[in-house]
């Protein structure tokens, strides 16, 4: 029988909290958007390397399917003129469980205009320090 406590330590949850405060700490000095974008879609992704979950909405008769990441809707958004932007999601992909592997993972994701790939290179380091 599984317990109802939490699989996580409190000391390990005050410390994905203190480095999310970092991650957007980060991101807004740079002055980087935070958005929002929608877990669940009419469609899957278009990658063949990646399985969605699918689920259903009553009353509804097509499936949707839980995001397995925020790229479509933030390149929605990046196209409609937001400027530059990040997000920290949950997202999911089915097939992908195991030892180091979890179907729902929290991902960030950023879009930088005017960005080649040696400054986004820059990015990552300058994060991953942080």
């Amino acid at each position: 029988m599984s317990s109802w406590k939490p699989s996580a330590p409190l000391a390990t949850l005050r410390l994905r909290a203190a480095l999310l405060a970092r991650v957007r700490a980060f991101f807004a000095a740079r002055g980087v958007l935070e958005v929002e974008t929608p877990i669940v879609a009419h469609a899957t992704v278009t990658d063949v390397h990646l399985a969605s979950l699918e689920t259903r909405i009553a009353g509804r008769t097509a499936p949707f399917y839980l995001q397995t990441s925020p790229e479509y809707a933030m390149k929605r958004l990046l196209a409609a003129g937001s400027g530059d932007v990040y997000q920290v999601s949950k997202v999911f992909r089915d097939g992908e469980s195991g030892r180091r592997h979890n179907p729902e993972f929290t991902m960030i994701e950023w879009y930088r205009l005017g960005f080649d790939h040696r400054a986004l290179m820059d990015e990552v380091a300058a994060l991953l320090h942080e």
